[in-house]
């Protein structure tokens, strides 16, 4: 019984830890401008990164085959800020980032780009 308690309580532990870095793009704007080192991943197509870009971001896109080799040009040891156009795309690559081993992933809900841009990133 002590063990299945304990099993519980890492698991609500890792549920929350993981929901706490899903932001809002008020907080996920907030969170970023004020993040030292922080690297802005725009997991978009090119296609939709050609038509809308913040000059900081780096595009790599989630739909190519080798999206998580195409990780390895950013720091895993530096906090990264992942959106794409409405949320979908960037809460998969949160997961592949978590795998690739990178240490601190925040991921934009409930918005994408548009929120990003409007909001004064450059």
């Amino acid at each position: 019984m002590k063990n299945l308690f304990i099993i519980l309580v890492l698991l609500v532990g890792f549920s929350c830890a993981n929901a706490q870095n899903d932001l809002q793009p008020k907080e996920f704007v907030e969170k970023y401008k004020a993040t030292k080192n922080a690297q802005l991943l725009d997991v978009r197509t090119p296609e939709e990164w050609a038509n809308g870009k913040i000059a900081s971001s780096k595009c790599v896109n989630f739909n190519d085959a080798n999206f998580k080799k195409n990780l390895e040009s950013l720091d895993k040891n530096k906090p990264v800020f992942v959106y794409c156009a409405a949320g979908g795309r960037s809460s998969k690559a949160k997961k592949v980032l978590q795998e690739a081993g990178f240490k601190e992933i925040y991921n934009l809900v409930g918005g994408g780009y548009q929120q990003v841009a409007a909001a004064g990133i450059k």
